[in-house]
């Protein structure tokens, strides 16, 4: 008899008992029965039509009871189950094949297949950094991230994030759990030796169907042949893939490097801070990409960074002069994007400042081609679907959403996706989809206190009218002095959304 193992469950078929950590779960029959079907059939979508004859056989229902027994699952597995049945828009549901595991008479197996489609697959693992100076890992994972840019803009090559491929750092199983975890075909590891002016660079591929390792080389040079160095490691990553590849695409996927080296280093320790969603690294993040634009005023990534310094600013209350932030992060961003017209992080930057300001149209522009340009940008995607919030396109939000997360499934800003779709949601007066939601994007990242207002209005909303009073004493613990009409003006949303946003925090007790 066929037991299923999921996300730190256990189904048992034949006791008919759905346990987390040795414990029952309760779920009533109808819910039971519709998560069975599921794992039966994961890895594909299944349309609501077949769901209701399965679980309803002969038996005439409305669409509410199977919405109703989806809540129900999603709320028995909580937040150990996050992104194990996606909602396929206008096809159904599917379970993501790769965290089902089934034990029966021949063991355990994996269900389903991997999760790029009929692409090569590949995810990239931060390097080793063998300088002997700890001090010295931005380095390493500096000529990773380079790497996973160039490799990333191949077309026809399925590239996971670098913020999911960062997740695995430090971690001695990180190939094989990499490769399983995030349902590629081939991993790259590697080392970055530097002593002194001296760069020893080595990289090893893995075909994880295999367990084979089908390409290993190492590359000397000094730092003055760093981007040459880089290039060379991709360029022979690409060769043991796709042989075929015209060494002509390699180099139209090479980003404009900077002229002095000391820039690119401040850059290279900038780089995480500015993703780190903290306060006093994002601080730290500005500093040095002054020092690399004082250095080199003209370097695209480094202009574009900071333009994306200034956006979060203002986006997270983390300045008390959010109007002159983004007033800012918008000329540096056109500013990068006016030196380099085909880096897909520079235009996805320079398309988000768009979205702040309320060009939408021109937004729109930008982050279509930053995709177009890298297929791969996680970040480009999750951006857009924040413009199709904005835009209150409720449907192609949640569908750009969830291709974020398959980009990038272990992405700490995964939670930003999470409380998109619960924007979504809201736009659409999904208001209980939309709870869900928004309670596991701010229940994932509790320092993203900004996002205490849309839990306000959500449960608002959702009639839950105490708990939004206080959620709406923890918005005012966080953020003092802080009141409708300061919201109001950073809303981008149209009238009618705003005016919902703005009434339901006055009666949540924000002041006006």
């Amino acid at each position: 008899m066929t037991t299923f193992e999921f996300s730190g469950h256990r189904l048992d078929l034949h006791k008919g008992r759905l346990q987390r950590g040795g414990l029952d779960v309760d779920l009533r029959a109808k819910s039971l029965s519709l998560l069975v079907y599921l794992l039966e059939n994961a890895g594909r979508v299944i349309g609501k039509d077949e769901l209701v004859n399965a679980v309803w056989p002969n038996i005439a229902v409305s669409d509410d009871s199977l919405t109703q027994c989806m809540k129900d699952i999603r709320k028995a597995l909580g937040p150990d189950a996050d992104g194990l049945i996606r909602t396929v828009l206008r096809r159904g549901y599917v379970i993501d094949e790769e965290r089902v595991h089934r034990v029966g008479d021949g063991g355990m197996a994996a269900v389903g297949k991997g999760a790029a489609d009929d692409k090569p697959s590949i995810a990239v693992l931060p390097f080793e950094n063998l300088s002997g100076d700890p001090a010295q890992d931005y380095f390493a994972d500096g000529m990773v991230d380079e790497i996973i840019t160039a490799l990333s803009r191949m077309r026809w090559l399925f590239v996971i994030a670098r913020n999911s491929s960062f997740a695995y750092k430090g971690q001695a199983d990180g190939v094989k759990r990499a490769g399983a975890e995030l349902g590629v075909r081939y991993v790259l590891t590697g080392s970055v030796r530097k002593a002194g002016d001296h760069i020893r660079l080595t990289g090893q591929l893995i075909d994880q169907s295999s367990g084979k390792t089908i390409w290993a080389n190492r590359y000397d040079g000094t730092m003055a042949d760093v981007f040459d160095l880089q290039d060379r490691l991709a360029e022979s990553v690409v060769g043991a893939i796709q042989p075929s590849i015209l060494s002509a695409e390699i180099e139209r996927s090479r980003r404009k490097r900077p002229e002095s080296l000391a820039a690119y280093d401040y850059v290279l320790r900038a780089f995480p801070l500015v993703w780190s969603l903290e306060r006093a690294q994002n601080e730290l993040a500005g500093t040095l990409l002054d020092r690399a634009i004082e250095i080199e005023p003209d370097y695209p990534l480094a202009l574009s960074l900071l333009a994306w310094w200034h956006e979060q600013r203002a986006a997270y209350n983390w300045t008390e002069t959010p109007a002159a932030s983004k007033e800012e992060g918008l000329r540096l961003a056109q500013k990068a994007a006016a030196l380099t017209n085909d880096d897909a992080m520079v235009l996805a930057v320079l398309g988000a400042a768009h979205s702040f300001a309320r060009d939408y149209d021109v937004a729109d522009m930008h982050l279509a081609r930053a995709r177009m340009l890298d297929p791969n940008s996680a970040w480009a995607w999750l951006r857009s679907a924040w413009l199709d919030v904005y835009r209150e396109r409720p449907e192609a939000a949640i569908e750009k959403f969830e291709h974020f997360e398959r980009l990038s499934p272990r992405d700490p800003m995964g939670y930003m996706a999470e409380l998109g779709i619960g924007a979504a949601h809201f736009i659409a007066a999904r208001y209980e989809e939309a709870l869900v939601m928004t309670q596991r994007g701010v229940s994932r990242q509790p320092g993203a206190t900004w996002a205490l207002r849309q839990l306000v209005t959500t449960l608002v909303h959702a009639g839950r009218k105490d708990e939004a009073r206080r959620a709406c004493g923890r918005l005012l613990e966080s953020h003092p002095g802080l009141t409708v009409a300061k919201i109001w003006d950073q809303l981008p949303f149209e009238a009618g959304t705003r005016e919902r946003v703005a009434a339901s925090l006055r009666e949540a007790g924000l002041p006006d």
